[in-house]
């Protein structure tokens, strides 16, 4: 008797089997089969588009560098209409004069500083070590190097990424790849002077950020490279009657 119940139990497990199975949708089963011999999961809803994604997913979207000229064309143009609103004063033609030439620099000097294999600045160390570079931040909401009695930067320094600016209420929470120092010729100092002050500033700038400073092509600033721009300065202040000894 206990094996005859025994067997109809069997036979109505391998019924209800036959039932679950005759009932799959169409195809079920091959896909099944199919996701077992490649390991792959099933798609699931929002999948869509993920296979072309996920290989790029880890990779950084480019950013798009800041232009320097047109950072410096910003603040030539803040300057001049400040200048052209001081009404009443004797000097007002003169500065308006320069602030349109300074729109239109002779040259445009730059040095980047980057960490190495893309590595990023966090915001709060970018700001810790210009500050301890001795650079202000102001106007254009980027830093810069003032000079006793002058109004204009002797140089300036901005973020890599466009359009360049600083966001004061956000060092905590942002990053970039790197700054950006240029600074207009004429400076007020001369071109050496300013470029050795430029120089000397990124130099500390990736002592305290564990950084590289580049060139205006990108390139590791070398002894070679830089002998080639200290000879540039004094060719641009000798046309100018800048020159300086040493």
């Amino acid at each position: 008797m206990d094996n005859l119940r025994l067997i109809l139990i069997v036979l109505g497990l391998i019924v209800l089997a036959a039932i679950v199975l005759l009932h799959k949708p169409a195809g079920q089963s091959q896909r099944n089969h199919a996701r077992w011999l490649s390991g792959r999961r099933e798609p699931h809803l929002g999948d869509a588009g993920r296979s072309e994604s996920a290989d790029t997913e880890a990779v950084a979207r480019p950013e798009t560098p800041a232009s320097p000229s047109n950072l410096a064309a910003g603040l030539a143009s803040a300057r001049l209409v400040a200048a052209e609103s001081e009404l009443g004063d004797d000097d007002r033609d003169a500065r308006v004069a320069e602030r349109r030439r300074q729109a239109n620099p002779d040259k445009i000097v730059t040095l980047y500083v980057q960490r190495k294999e893309g590595r990023r600045i966090k915001g709060t160390e970018l700001h810790d070590a210009a500050t301890k570079a001795g650079l202000n931040f102001g106007e254009m909401n980027i830093f810069h190097r003032l000079h006793e009695g002058a109004s204009d930067p002797v140089f300036s320094m901005a973020n890599l990424t466009a359009p360049g600016h600083f966001d004061p209420s956000s060092w905590n929470v942002f990053d970039t790849p790197g700054v950006t120092f240029f600074t207009t010729l004429p400076a007020p100092v001369s071109a050496l002077d300013a470029w050795d002050a430029m120089l000397a500033t990124a130099r500390r700038m990736a002592e305290l950020l564990e950084a590289e400073v580049l060139d205006d092509n990108r390139c590791l600033v070398t002894r070679q490279r830089i002998a080639q721009m200290r000879e540039d300065m004094r060719d641009y202040d000798r046309q100018h009657g800048l020159g300086r000894a040493g």
